[in-house]
């Protein structure tokens, strides 16, 4: 039901990235999903899977990043070199996962900044063991807002809102995912604060400001544990934010 994949590509040209590569990265991945299932593509980016409650938020449970291994980065960008390999993890709910997977089998492509990236292996994501008890990296900022006077406000770690929006986004996604709601224990705190980075990411015409670098514990039950870890913390996660990597676990 739950899955994720490491997608390993390697550049077929020398280039420059942008930082800002979330938004681009998001098109190619639809653009694949397209291939393969063009009416699912458009019901995904259109319609998504829609929250139960009154406020029927939409949800695509696709989470992504890129990893990159030693390219130089400087104020230009990521320089990337030809034959180079970077990490492309991608994360959610079974079916944008296999259309994604489905569409670059069509077309192992994939054009950022005019860097072509080709698919040259695809691995199973490590053991993770679910427990009550979980403690994530946050690898991508982890990013929540609300609507006041009349305009976008992000939250921060230091406002307890913060936390409660990641947890109603996750009841919001257990509920779509499980058809049932969530009625368990779900409790949610920062390791080590002093290693709270914030970033921005340039969506369209506008960004997202979030939170990352930092451990969180994540205490719940083992589905809800498989819905952070798959499907990210906080919104955004269909343009690559609040993607987790896993730490340890216990109980």
């Amino acid at each position: 039901m739950l899955s994720r994949k490491s997608i390993i590509l390697q550049a077929q040209n020398d280039g420059v990235l942008d930082y800002n590569w979330n938004y681009p990265l998001s098109i190619n991945l639809f653009n694949k999903m397209s291939l393969y299932d063009a009416k699912f593509a458009e019901f995904l980016h259109d319609e998504g899977f829609k929250s139960k409650d009154e406020k029927k938020k939409k949800f695509k449970l696709i989470n992504f990043m890129l990893l990159f291994n030693n390219q130089k980065m400087d104020s230009e960008g990521i320089n990337i070199n030809k034959n180079d390999e970077s990490v492309l993890i991608i994360s959610g709910y079974k079916d944008p996962m296999n259309a994604i997977l489905q569409g670059l089998c069509i077309n192992n492509e994939i054009n950022l900044n005019n860097v072509i990236f080709k698919v040259i292996d695809v691995k199973e994501d490590k053991k993770v063991k679910f427990n009550k008890i979980n403690i994530y990296k946050a690898m991508t900022p982890i990013v929540e807002s609300i609507w006041e006077d009349n305009s976008v406000k992000f939250l921060n770690p230091y406002q307890s809102k913060y936390y409660d929006a990641i947890k109603q986004n996750l009841n919001r996604k257990y509920e779509i995912i499980y058809n049932k709601p969530y009625s368990g224990e779900l409790k949610l705190m920062i390791e080590n604060m002093l290693k709270i980075k914030q970033k921005s990411i340039r969506i369209k015409n506008g960004y997202i400001q979030g939170y990352s670098n930092f451990e969180i514990l994540v205490q719940c039950n083992k589905n809800m544990q498989k819905v952070a870890y798959y499907c990210g913390l906080g919104q955004n996660s269909s343009m690559g934010a609040g993607l987790v990597n896993y730490i340890t676990g216990g109980e």
